[in-house]
């Protein structure tokens, strides 16, 4: 069976970006869309530039042996610890809209120089750890109402996070569970919507449009 990291690598060869039967170490950039597993992933010692987009892994740990990995991406998945990131020289890290209470390993790479952290629900002492390197190096992250809003959904099990642009509120899913392309279907919306949300008056399918609005919640 095809892991999804080989799929994504016949995906650059059929798009012309790596020659056939390149070795694995070779392969500097790869994106992975909607993974359920990155099996296989260390044998890619060579990588430079990953994106992990839409993912519901669980298991981030493998991202560990990427030692030449300066610049990762992990947008709307399921990645909820950054335990991996020590050790690593990681020069940009934009992990936004994912499921992150700490992630003080990645803001403590003296590397760094691009964090986003925005749409996680992050624990004060990452939020604190984050605005104190703001001189040093790009960092990106809500404002307290919205990261405990974020904590409430995830210690609900709701696989939904808010983030903030500019002066809206956006919602999107994290993982694979509740729709095939979690980083498609963002919505506007507001604390006191995903506050709803949280405490369960509101489906999370309702908020993103995926359930029908025809006044009731999905299984009644």
């Amino acid at each position: 069976m095809t892991t999804d990291v080989e799929r994504s690598i016949a995906d650059l060869v059929a798009a012309g970006l790596i020659e056939p039967g390149t070795p694995p170490g070779s392969v500097a950039d790869l994106v992975i869309s909607h993974a359920r597993s990155l099996e296989g992933i260390e044998r890619l010692t060579g990588l430079k530039t990953l994106s992990l987009i839409g993912c519901s892994v669980g298991d981030y740990s493998s991202l560990a042996r990427l030692r030449a990995l300066r610049v990762l991406a992990v947008e709307n998945s399921d990645l909820a610890d950054a335990d991996w990131a020590a050790g690593l020289e990681l020069q940009i890290a934009v992990v936004r809209r994912n499921r992150l209470h700490s992630a003080l390993p990645l803001v403590s790479l003296p590397t760094l120089q691009v964090l986003d952290l925005s749409g996680n629900p992050l624990d004060r002492e990452t939020r604190y750890a984050a605005a104190s390197g703001i001189n040093r190096r790009l960092v990106t992250f809500d404002d307290a109402d919205t990261a405990e809003i974020n904590m409430s959904l995830a210690d609900a099990g709701i696989g939904i996070v808010g983030y903030q642009v500019g002066a809206d509120l956006w919602a999107c899913a994290t993982g694979l569970e509740l729709t095939p392309q979690p980083e498609a279907g963002h919505v506007l919306t507001s604390h006191e919507e995903l506050t709803n949300v949280a405490r369960g008056a509101i489906s999370p399918g309702r908020l993103l449009g995926l359930a029908p609005d025809d006044g009731t919640e999905e299984g009644t």
